[in-house]
């Protein structure tokens, strides 16, 4: 009987002696790659989804002011030219060929005559807050000024068949979006072509 119970010490002595170094550097390497593959996999995700919802907000946003502008430059019976800021917050943005900002005679009440309360313009406006620009809509000259679209819009460029706010048929724009700077997709351009309404 003490032979038995001899072997049983002996055998849950055995047990108890622990982990060998070894086998914990192996164990810690595991871990350490598993937790790299998990890490490496959670980046990855937080990218996608950063890049697919900047997608979606800048297309968004993009799709909003083709919609407005292209409906006032097809309701306008001429483009103008006052050859003013490009931005209002910005003194030396001049732009006197109107290639940064759009004035355009929406004759609301079809009588023919342009009135001052028909002038619409769109501009941007730098945000105080980040490196993009707000996209605004003023109505009439003087008045109150509407936001379209906020902090996507990089970069608006106008240009005109005819080379010509005055004598334009066509108003073409092009603009560049990005919803989140340096973060993200990459700036995107959008080009967009519309005809004055009675223009042929």
């Amino acid at each position: 009987m003490t032979a038995y119970f001899r072997r049983v010490r002996a055998k849950a002595a055995r047990g108890d002696r622990g982990v060998t170094l070894i086998e914990l550097m192996v164990t810690m390497l595991l871990l350490a790659v598993v937790s790299s593959l998990v890490v490496s996999a959670v980046i990855q995700a937080t990218r996608v989804l950063t890049h697919t919802d900047d997608e979606e907000k800048g297309l968004a946003d993009a799709k909003v002011i083709l919609d407005r502008l292209g409906r006032d430059i097809r309701e306008s019976r001429a483009a103008e030219c006052d050859g003013g800021l490009a931005d209002l917050g910005d003194p030396l943005s001049g732009d006197p060929g109107c290639v940064a900002h759009l004035q355009l005679w929406i004759d609301s009440n079809s009588d023919y005559l342009r009135q001052a309360s028909e002038v619409v313009t769109w501009r941007l406006q730098k945000n105080p807050v980040d490196n993009h620009f707000d996209v605004w809509r003023t109505a009439g000259t003087g008045g109150i000024a509407h936001r379209q679209a906020s902090s996507l819009i990089v970069r608006l460029a106008f240009t005109y068949d005819t080379g010509s706010a005055a004598t334009a048929r066509q108003v073409n724009l092009k603009m560049k979006y990005d919803s989140i700077v340096g973060r993200g997709a990459a700036p995107r351009w959008v080009a967009f072509s519309a005809r004055l309404r009675n223009k042929g």
